[in-house]
């Protein structure tokens, strides 16, 4: 609020008459007072006494002060002068402040302005924020409580709405994707074949060759279809390898892999679940058996190698989810894998799978 104070100086130019004879005394020097004097806030004063050493100055001008004056900050002010130099003026219009103000960033606004032009608007409905709010990876802001209003992608976790993603589709009804994933999603057998020979190559790249070239990748509608063929916990994972094999006389004869992922994931992720699930089949091929964190943290490199190989926002937000995940196998177990193929590069790191 505005500290302020508007007074009215009164003088009084009294002429002594016969009538009066009562004797004066200046409030200043203390003399008697002989002729015209004035009184001020109840004190008598000789008229020079008072112009020279009582009368109120305006602290911007230094001139007098006759008539209404304006206190604020305990400095005396012409109502012109406060006005037009000292008063507070709003940052944003540049107009007078003369009530309650906001202040953000040492700077001072009308409260409508404020309001209306500093406040962040929301991404979702385009009003203005107060107080808490949500911030996705993509850099949208919206308010809290349209989290429980729309649902998020669940590709790339942007609220689905007409502002932020131009609205969006609803899959199985339990997953929705964005409009703006939904035209990289893979949901066509014939789609299957490029992505596979995209991640064949990057893993031969590293040392991974012999991935049969006849093993079926099967599109799911949905995770709990998912869960129904997979014999293992899958996590946040979106896809499962099925693996028989036959032996005789305690060698392998035959085996049998079968790849399921879940349809509808954009491209890039479904890359990066694929990888993840030829790792797999890697470890059944070598009959590693490692514990739990250690295998799906070493096939979770794979789904980081896919995602490394492209730059877009997607593939950060993909991979910060691998590395924040607290999930015991499929985060903390990644992120062990990971310090070891940092240290020891991937030839060593494949040498090495015998002996954990």
């Amino acid at each position: 609020m505005i500290n302020w104070l508007t007074k009215t100086l009164l003088f009084l130019l009294v002429a002594i008459s016969l009538a009066f004879s009562i004797q004066k005394t200046c409030g200043y020097c203390n003399k008697k007072v002989d002729g015209q004097y004035i009184v001020f806030e109840t004190k008598t004063y000789h008229q020079s006494c008072f112009e020279s050493h009582v009368q109120v100055r305006c602290d911007h001008c230094s001139k007098k002060i006759d008539g209404q004056y304006t206190i604020y900050n305990d400095k005396n002010y012409h109502a012109g002068c406060y006005k037009k130099y000292v008063q507070i003026r709003c940052d944003h219009c540049g107009n007078t402040i003369s009530d309650a103000f906001n202040i953000d960033n040492d700077k001072r606004y009308h409260k409508a302005c404020y309001f209306n032009n500093i406040l962040e608007k929301c991404d979702a409905c385009l009003n203005p924020i107060e107080g808490k709010y949500n911030k996705d990876y993509w850099g949208n802001i919206y308010h809290q409580k349209h989290n429980s209003e729309f649902p998020s992608c669940d590709n790339c976790n942007r609220l689905i709405c007409a502002r932020i993603t131009q609205g969006g589709y609803t899959i199985d009804k339990k997953r929705n994707i964005c409009s703006l994933c939904y035209p990289k999603v893979i949901v066509k057998q014939s789609q299957i074949k490029d992505m596979a020979k995209d991640v064949k190559g990057v893993l031969s790249a590293i040392g991974i060759n012999n991935i049969p070239s006849n093993i079926p990748i099967s599109l799911v509608n949905s995770m709990d279809e998912l869960d129904q063929i997979a014999t293992i916990r899958l996590g946040n994972v979106r896809g499962y390898t099925h693996y028989s094999v036959n032996t005789l006389a305690g060698k392998k004869i035959k085996e049998e892999f079968h790849i399921y992922v879940l349809s509808n994931l954009h491209e890039l992720a479904f890359k990066a679940v694929l990888a993840h699930e030829y790792f797999h089949v890697y470890l059944f091929q070598n009959d590693y058996d490692l514990e739990s964190d250690l295998r799906e943290g070493f096939c979770n490199l794979g789904s980081q190698l896919m995602l490394k190989k492209d730059n877009s926002v997607l593939s950060k937000y993909l991979l910060d989810s691998m590395y924040e995940s607290d999930d015991p196998d499929y985060g903390k177990g990644f992120i062990k894998m990971n310090s070891m193929l940092e240290k020891k590069g991937w030839n060593t790191l494949l040498n090495d799978l015998v002996k954990l």
